[in-house]
């Protein structure tokens, strides 16, 4: 009970507005590890929740519409993993299958702010400063406990009996397929961003990590980190000997190209 609680208050501040629900638990790997801290299994945690994560990589919000709610997979998913004793790759199925549940949490949760503004309308007009401040902070929260912490809760304390009698009720090539779609998520997610930072003067950098990753069986991600940032700070640096010109051509160019690929993928379609 005291767990599941926990959790309810991670979904809260998760969805707060506030700027460190952003930043620390936001993202399902972040997500994970708090979870995992609250079950007493960090390290499994950030193992379930990267693994989400990755498949969230090209995640992105258009217009308020979502594929997949990266609150409830992140978070959720983590905590039904780690308590059902599931496997990372039918974690990540069950972490999508909650987030697109999900998405009606976010869509309720635009919907009954909706009418917040109005109410702040009035206030302004009237000059009622202190109310217009009152119903920007407050009343807002409550929908988040009702939406995210609630359904966080019910989750996490009577999620992982019904996920490990679902799972013990599929037969075994059902599992087979979970097991299959939880590795392929994953590289789906890698395609995604690819699909948005497929320039020619950066893929050089996939490769070269790549390589050192598939020929060295380096798996150490303090080492990619430095590595990533020394490349990154390497190549704003040659940025500043190239002409603007140029660099804003060369870009101009590989968007139109990007645009063009793009429609001519839909037409096949």
């Amino acid at each position: 009970m005291v767990q599941a609680l926990l959790v309810a208050a991670l979904g809260w501040f998760q969805s707060s507005s506030n700027p460190l629900g952003w930043w620390l638990v936001r993202e399902p790997i972040m997500a994970g590890f708090w979870v995992g801290l609250i079950y007493g299994k960090p390290v499994e945690g950030i193992i379930i929740g990267a693994a989400i994560n990755v498949a969230f990589l090209g995640w992105n919000s258009t217009g308020g519409a979502n594929p997949s709610d990266l609150y409830s997979a992140g978070l959720l998913g983590t905590a039904v993993a780690i308590q059902g004793s599931i496997s990372t790759e039918q974690s990540v199925v069950i972490a999508i299958a909650l987030g697109v549940i999900g998405n009606y949490a976010w869509i309720l949760f635009m919907s009954l702010n909706s009418f917040i503004p109005s109410l702040q309308d009035k206030c302004a007009e009237n000059g009622n400063i202190k109310k217009l401040m009152f119903l920007q902070a407050v009343p807002s929260q409550f929908v988040v406990i009702l939406v995210r912490a609630v359904p966080a809760f019910l989750a996490a304390y009577y999620g992982p009996p019904i996920i490990e009698s679902l799972l013990a009720s599929i037969p075994a090539w059902g599992v087979a397929g979970f097991n299959a779609v939880g590795k392929v998520l994953p590289a789906l997610g890698i395609a995604m961003l690819l699909k948005y930072m497929g320039r020619k003067d950066l893929l050089v950098f996939f490769g070269i990590g790549f390589a050192i990753s598939s020929f060295t069986g380096m798996n150490n991600l303090v080492f990619a980190a430095i590595l990533g940032a020394a490349m990154g700070y390497i190549y704003i640096s040659l940025q500043h000997n190239v002409p603007t010109a140029q660099i804003s051509s060369s870009h101009k160019a590989e968007s139109m190209k990007s645009s063009n690929n793009l429609y001519e993928g839909e037409d096949e379609i």
